[in-house]
């Protein structure tokens, strides 16, 4: 019996097939296939991406740490560009490279969900949501007291003992994580990594991390003084010095140094004399939205900024800006269906951007919550 080579995984699309005409550009090959109807196109569009298409389920098994998956995700890869095949419309301009991330996205995801060792989520919307509550859950230093539980629930808008259950299930997942990743290349090299190592005291990180402490509060400087005070109490900080510690009285009466405590909404709204906990949130997320488009426009992070346009009984439509740059995209999105519809590409789409597709997404995440906000900033880019 032949052993089974690793390596045809590699050459799936090029094995025993002849080299199509070359392109000067990918879409070259999609273009004639809408154009004249002919399978042979996408068989050399796949052809020539082979190489493309291996970096990129590569960079997947190592994102997860699923080695022996290389030749099922790099199908998955393909699945969902075949998915976005059917909904792409050449007219719009948009590069179909650029245009199938989403489905590819969700088809990686889709997989990993139902494929990885450990626990399998029940569902792509519980994934995410497992996704997003270990992301918090890590930015919180891994506590799991109450407090940072209603933070979770709160963020992820579960209860407290479902957030309790999607926690677990998503520690149990890492648990199944190597200590090790390793890969092999197209020449047969294997790379070794140790996921437990502590390269933060580096010397270009630490230089990275006072770059982007200078330019965070380079722009927290630009806020009028209400929001910078409200900010810092908030966040916990002290507005001057941007020390997280004071100086406080322990058990036996003696100076020390403590935590500065974070203040919640309603605690600032009394302390500021506002009217509400409600103003308190909307002057503090003014603030961080002024922020983030400060970032923007010294190009430290890309932005994505929305703002509803119209909403009906049937469907919701929103305004999509990159980079507080003035050139408004819109996006279509009625209620109950799969995917949502662009009505105007930005700019930055048609050159290689991926922006419909985390504006579109986010449309249809509020849709299922049923909660449309008139103006909204993510963060597109983290620097």
């Amino acid at each position: 019996m032949k052993k089974w080579d690793w390596r045809e995984d590699l050459y799936t699309y090029r094995k025993g097939r002849s080299a199509p005409p070359v392109k000067k550009d990918f879409q070259d090959y999609i273009d004639l296939y809408f154009a004249e109807g002919d399978n042979k196109y996408l068989d050399w569009f796949l052809y020539c991406y082979e190489p493309l298409l291996n970096e990129k389920a590569k960079d997947i098994v190592q994102e997860f740490a699923m080695q022996g998956h290389f030749a099922d995700l790099k199908q998955a890869i393909v699945f969902g560009m075949m998915k976005a095949l059917r909904k792409y419309d050449i007219t719009r301009g948009v590069p179909f490279l650029v245009f199938k991330e989403f489905y590819v996205k969700n088809e990686v995801e889709e997989y990993v969900r139902t494929a990885r060792t450990g626990y399998s989520m029940q569902s792509a919307h519980e994934f995410r949501l497992a996704r997003k509550a270990m992301a918090i859950y890590s930015e919180n230093g891994y506590r799991s007291d109450l407090a940072s539980i209603l933070k979770i629930a709160a963020a992820i808008g579960k209860s407290e003992k479902d957030t309790r259950e999607i926690l677990q299930s998503a520690i149990d997942n890492t648990k199944y994580v190597d200590f090790y990743r390793k890969y092999a290349d197209e020449d047969g090299e294997e790379s070794r990594e140790d996921v437990t190592c502590d390269y933060s005291t580096e010397p270009c990180g630490e230089f990275i991390h006072l770059w982007r402490q200078k330019a965070l509060f380079g722009a927290y400087e630009k806020l009028d003084y209400r929001e910078c005070e409200m900010i810092a109490d908030h966040l916990g900080f002290c507005s001057n010095c941007y020390s997280v510690f004071e100086l406080a009285e322990d058990e036996d009466g003696n100076k020390a140094k403590v935590f500065r405590k974070e203040k919640v909404f309603i605690d600032l709204a009394a302390d500021h004399t506002l009217a509400s906990p409600d103003t308190a949130f909307r002057i503090c997320n003014g603030g961080y939205e002024k922020m983030l488009i400060e970032l923007a426009v010294d190009d430290y992070i890309g932005i994505l900024e929305l703002r509803l346009k119209e909403k009906t009984e049937e469907s919701v439509t929103y305004e999509y800006c990159v980079c507080h740059n003035n050139d408004w995209g819109e996006i279509c999105y009625s209620f109950g269906e799969d995917d949502y519809d662009v009505i105007r590409y930005v700019y930055a789409d048609k050159k290689g951007g991926f922006y419909f597709a985390a504006a579109g997404g986010w449309i249809m995440s509020q849709a299922r919550r049923r909660q449309f906000p008139r103006y909204n900033v993510i963060v597109t880019e983290k620097f």
